[in-house]
């Protein structure tokens, strides 16, 4: 790890991170975390005021019948937020997962942001939901402590979505939890859960991480469009104040 990356862990626990959590972050960088830590440069931002996206999209198998409706509606997302008045202060990174997690891109500006294609989405294998949110958590933790650190406010939001259960990561829903029980006590996260399924099994699946927004919709093309449309309106209202994180409104029309 580098010692840039290790100040930045350090700086977040003397800003409230527990040693727990943060011994959890620092264990599981690896080159491909490593690099979920990092994004645009301070100097090139034209704000100083930030909204931090991480979007955190299952690929196992059993994602493949709305394969084409996640690329669209994914495409659709940013594209929302890139015409919004707030497109300047917003800053994304994604990862996918199926036996293991993937970094599709670090923090971009959103008008940056290139369109999610087939090559880059290609749905197979486990499902990896605790090592890839864990990847996502560790990652916007870092890069938004390196923005507050230049003076930089931040809004940070993860967004997760699965439609399934993990059943092949190396790290635990307790470790996951650990982190994001220290991120909601910080008042400017919020942690956001979309299942594909029963919202009983979602609910606690989401519980079990410690994430506290949570919306279940059905496995199908308009409920996925319909979901991601919800998130790009609700980015735009965080990023302008309009959702305070403590309230649990994210997913609130």
């Amino acid at each position: 790890m580098s010692n840039d990356l290790q100040s930045l862990f350090g700086d977040s626990q003397a800003s409230g991170m527990s040693h727990q959590a943060v011994d959890l972050m620092v264990q599981n960088l690896d080159g491909q975390t490593g690099l979920g830590c990092i994004g645009a440069q301070v100097d090139d931002l034209n704000t100083d005021d930030v909204t931090l996206i991480v979007m955190v999209l299952d690929e196992s198998a059993s994602m493949n019948s709305v394969r084409d409706d996640v690329i669209d509606a994914f495409n659709q997302m940013t594209r929302a937020l890139n015409d919004s008045k707030a497109s300047d202060s917003i800053l994304m990174s994604a990862w996918t997962f199926s036996n293991s997690p993937k970094l599709l891109f670090g923090y971009t500006p959103v008008d940056q942001v290139k369109d999610l294609s087939k090559k880059d989405y290609k749905p197979s294998g486990a499902t990896a939901l605790y090592d890839a949110t864990l990847d996502g958590l560790t990652g916007i933790v870092a890069y938004g402590q390196d923005l507050r650190n230049n003076g930089i406010r931040t809004r940070a939001i993860v967004v997760l979505i699965s439609d399934g259960a993990d059943n092949v990561s190396q790290r635990t829903a307790h470790n996951v939890k650990t982190v994001a029980d220290d991120l909601i006590k910080q008042e400017f996260y919020t942690l956001a859960y979309i299942g594909m399924g029963r919202e009983a099994s979602f609910k606690k699946i989401a519980d079990s991480m410690g994430f506290p927004e949570v919306l279940t919709i059905n496995n199908t093309a308009s409920e996925v469009r319909k979901a991601l449309n919800m998130v790009s309106a609700s980015i735009i209202r965080t990023s302008t104040g309009q959702i305070n994180p403590n309230q649990n409104t994210f997913f609130t029309p």
